[in-house]
């Protein structure tokens, strides 16, 4: 009997938790190898490159962008694209990997380093985002205007649930490319802000599967 797929995971990545609820979702048992924020060696030597996730699968890698239709192939029901929606629900997909986790990142970012796992990875993790987006007392101090733009964001999602338990009124990739975006909120230990209701149930059933 093949040993399980691997998922080499980081969870503070939304395109990681995407991949791990698109697994529970097609029904696949598999392990997840921790990768450190700032130590890939153990995922340059099994897989031979750097970007998670990676998916092990027989042995053989499968990068982050090749997963959904990799799983689709693999197990074709349940479906990720109902209806033969493919072209909506990735569009939606990378919409919500590119617009609306920045708006969620921005807000949490200063909140990551306490659930990273070694002094050595949050002090990495410090500054490359400081590179990145500019001194870290800054973007403390522009937590609330974070958070009011990303509520914004939020009533969006909100608004497209009202009436459907899911995005295209059935599972599909779209919902877990909106969770992942939405996932450094709960790597933080923050919950959908209580207004949003459709949004948080919609968030409790795609971490009920599997």
């Amino acid at each position: 009997m093949d040993p399980n797929p691997v998922l080499y995971s980081m969870p503070i990545s939304h395109w990681c938790v995407s991949a791990d609820r698109m697994l529970a979702f097609k029904g696949v048992p598999f392990d997840t190898e921790y990768v450190p924020y700032h130590d890939k060696t153990a995922l340059i030597a099994a897989t031979g490159q750097d970007y998670v996730p990676t998916l092990v699968w027989d042995g053989k890698p499968v990068l982050w962008y090749d997963i959904p239709d990799f799983l689709e192939a693999k197990r074709p029901e349940p479906t990720f694209y109902p209806w033969g929606q493919k072209g909506l629900a990735v569009a939606l997909e990378q919409w919500s990997h590119a617009v609306t986790e920045e708006k969620v990142w921005r807000y949490a970012v200063t909140k990551i380093p306490p659930v990273l796992r070694s002094e050595e990875e949050r002090w990495v993790f410090e500054e490359m985002q400081t590179r990145a987006r500019g001194p870290w007392h800054v973007l403390e101090m522009r937590r609330e205007e974070f958070r009011k733009d990303m509520m914004k964001e939020l009533a969006r999602i909100d608004a497209i649930l009202d009436g459907r338990e899911w995005i295209l009124g059935k599972p599909s990739l779209a919902d877990f490319g909106v969770y992942g975006s939405l996932s450094p909120l709960f790597t933080v230990g923050e919950s959908i802000p209580e207004e949003f209701r459709n949004l948080a149930a919609w968030a409790k059933r795609i971490r009920a599967l599997g």
